[in-house]
């Protein structure tokens, strides 16, 4: 393989896998990453993903004899991490399922339903979410990630899937009712594996990593970083699944790089930090994408990286964008952005 060139991919979805779990908004591809490790020779190594989202590059890292830890702040994240490393075997998660299931038929509280439910899902199938979250933290871990899946694919199936999986579009009414259980269910049966236990994600700040990972242990930092444009993990799917379990957005935004003020002094942070926990002769490989801004002036991702970072030792590799949710954008748009992956060594 050229050493400036990766193969090319003719698609970057494999939905039937565990990472399929959730439309996670600015999910990195498992296909792509797998690519990505290949490509760079990660084996047998200790790799950090300091803004892994759901651990899609943490799982298919480990596949590759690495031992990988993950960082994410946002707890929507780190609960669907959780739900793709922390899997019993199937039989005891199905009987978690079914007590799950049969305390729900048991139960007869009213629960009040969110507004953002409300005015996106058809009523029954709304009932239906809010008496199964009424158990989530009886929920194992994967039955937690399966149930949020399953609240994703409830609301593009009310909205005649004419929604996305990860965007989510104008109200299509009359709703049209989904039954929740047997879609939670599917979703457990579906995306089940056998999980890797070289795996660990601590659900704190990038910009205080060093509190947590030990100085000098990590040989490959591999990631894709917080999107260049700040864009907004509280909203599509994951406003429902906030609602719905009643975690605090506002707590969440204000924890989360995506302040477009504060976002190179966060950076400039971050590397500060990932200089600390790598090794001399670590990499430390940034998949970020180009930012088009409003006067429709296309800026390059990998000058702004390379700009901030203390690594000064670097080349990069530009590609455009496989099948993507960006590229269906740009066609829309009329805009012809690239990606760059940035490979810096220590």
């Amino acid at each position: 393989m050229n050493n400036n060139k990766f193969n090319k991919l003719n698609s970057v979805n494999n939905p039937k896998s565990i990472h399929g779990i959730f439309p996670y908004r600015g999910k990195i591809s498992p296909i792509d990453v797998n690519n990505i490790l290949h490509k760079f020779g990660v084996k047998n190594k200790r790799v950090l993903d300091p803004f892994c989202g759901t651990g899609t590059i943490l799982i298919e890292a480990s596949k590759m004899n690495n031992k990988t830890i993950g960082i994410d702040v946002n707890p929507i994240a780190f609960l669907l991490s959780q739900a793709k490393i922390k899997i019993q075997n199937f039989k005891k998660e199905l009987k978690n399922f079914k007590n799950i299931k049969e305390k729900v038929k048991k139960n007869s509280n009213i629960l009040n339903i969110p507004t953002s439910v409300k005015d996106n899902f058809h009523i029954k199938t709304a009932r239906e979410i809010m008496s199964y979250s009424f158990f989530f933290n009886k929920m194992s871990s994967y039955l937690k990630g399966c149930f949020m899946g399953a609240i994703a694919l409830s609301a593009r199936g009310c909205n005649h899937y004419v929604w996305t999986s990860n965007i989510v579009g104008k109200k299509i009414k009359p709703f049209r009712y989904i039954n929740f259980e047997k879609t939670f269910f599917n979703k457990i049966k579906k995306h089940y594996y056998r999980s890797n236990k070289n795996i660990k994600v601590f659900n704190i700040d990038a910009r205080h990593l060093a509190k947590t990972i030990k100085k000098d242990s990590i040989d490959v930092v591999i990631t894709s970083p917080p999107y260049f444009n700040a864009l907004d993990y509280t909203s599509y799917h994951n406003r429902f699944v906030i609602d719905i379990l009643k975690l605090n957005k506002t707590k969440i935004k204000m924890n989360l790089i995506q302040n477009i003020k504060s976002y190179k002094e966060d950076m400039i942070q971050v590397f500060n930090q990932l200089k600390l926990v790598t090794k001399k002769k670590s990499k430390i490989i940034f998949i970020v994408g180009d930012k088009k801004e409003k006067d429709g002036k296309i800026n390059k991702g990998s000058n702004f990286f390379t700009s901030i970072a203390p690594f000064k030792k670097y080349r990069i590799i530009e590609r455009k964008y496989t099948n993507t949710s960006s590229q269906v954008i740009d066609k829309i748009n009329k805009t012809s952005r690239k990606e760059q992956i940035i490979i810096w060594e220590k």
